[in-house]
């Protein structure tokens, strides 16, 4: 069982809440689950609510502007059993002992298990509380920009070819921070929603020209920063290949507003569904996409009409068994030279 069943499973059977807030496209999405009072009865361990006023009574040091903003949010009595208000207080208890909060260690603090907290996925809230952006505050285990083709850069004195190592090389935010594009010889930019595609597709070639990037899903402040950097070294166009379902047109919409550069779609034609490897829509799918489609302003509406109409989705990895499997109606794409990734 997948772990979005489990929870809408737990939410049938009264055992947790839902807490949903608007996404990128405004819509209302869920983006944390709470255990409800059965839920509590039910686990081993339910969490903690924070000391509230606990918390404020410790004196902070002078003129800490994260503490500050952090005390400021604090004594406005948030709920003191929200994971906003539990990764707040651990933050601001890690920045008084002098240390660097990160990710994982808030996350044993928090729940006692290294995964078991994605500071991430509070990104946007914990920003309000902190008055910075969480990069700034919170070092996040293993975070980089993953990226492959003609380029390079300047770092420390050293020149970096981007396609050195395949499939990818690695550009942590501190590297970003400090490096200089150095040339850019492509003319286009792929973004690839799923790793296992890009590491794929840069082993078998890129289209001629082309840089790719995994955006990681939606692509987060780093892969953004980076893919604006290399847009405004002369690129002409965004080529976005996510998955054909809800997630990945969200996705592409994003990079279509995010992006200065035209962004287009590639192997995301609705024909694509014939040939590839295909699950069965959920009811959310379903309101997600008669949404899309009540939008006027919505790209890629011929592939959302496919998908609502066709009752199924794909992800983006069935590319390459269609095409191992050899079948009359696997996916095609125009025929373009390749950069090969070896």
């Amino acid at each position: 069982m997948r772990a979005e069943q489990l929870l809408w499973a737990l939410l049938d059977a009264g055992a947790v809440e839902v807490h949903e807030r608007r996404d990128r496209r405004g819509e209302w999405a869920p983006y944390e689950w709470r255990l409800t009072a059965l839920g509590s009865e039910l686990a081993e361990a339910p969490a903690e609510p924070v000391d509230i006023a606990g918390w404020l009574a410790v004196e902070d040091p002078p003129g800490h502007p994260v503490l500050t903003s952090i005390r400021e949010w604090m004594s406005r009595e948030p709920d003191p059993l929200a994971m906003v208000t539990r990764l707040a207080a651990a933050i601001g208890s890690t920045l008084r002992r002098g240390a660097v909060p990160q990710g994982r260690l808030l996350s044993i603090e928090i729940s006692g298990r290294t995964k078991a907290v994605v500071v991430g996925e509070y990104e946007r809230e914990l920003e309000g509380v902190l008055g910075l952006p969480l990069d700034q505050v919170v070092r996040r285990h293993g975070r980089a920009v993953l990226a492959y083709g003609p380029f390079t850069i300047d770092i420390h004195g050293r020149r970096i070819d981007g396609s050195w190592s395949v499939p990818w090389i690695a550009l942590t935010g501190d590297t970003l921070r400090d490096m200089i594009l150095a040339s850019v010889e492509a003319r286009r930019l792929i973004s690839f929603e799923n790793l296992t595609a890009f590491e794929e597709q840069v082993r078998r070639g890129l289209p001629h020209l082309s840089i790719g990037v995994f955006s990681g899903g939606f692509p987060s402040s780093l892969e953004l920063d980076f893919m604006r950097a290399i847009c405004e070294m002369g690129i002409d166009e965004v080529w976005h290949w996510g998955d054909l379902d809800l997630g990945g047109l969200r996705i592409f919409r994003h990079l279509e507003e995010t992006l200065p550069v035209p962004v287009k779609p590639w192997r995301m034609e609705p024909e694509l569904l014939e040939g590839l490897p295909t699950l069965p829509l959920t009811s959310r799918d379903r309101s997600g996409l008669a949404a899309w489609l009540a939008d006027d302003g919505a790209p890629l509406r011929e592939l959302a009409l496919a998908l609502l109409e066709r009752g199924v989705k794909a992800e983006q990895e069935g590319w390459f068994l269609a095409r191992a499997a050899g079948s009359d109606k696997g996916p095609t794409t125009p025929s373009l030279p390749v950069t090969t990734g070896s």
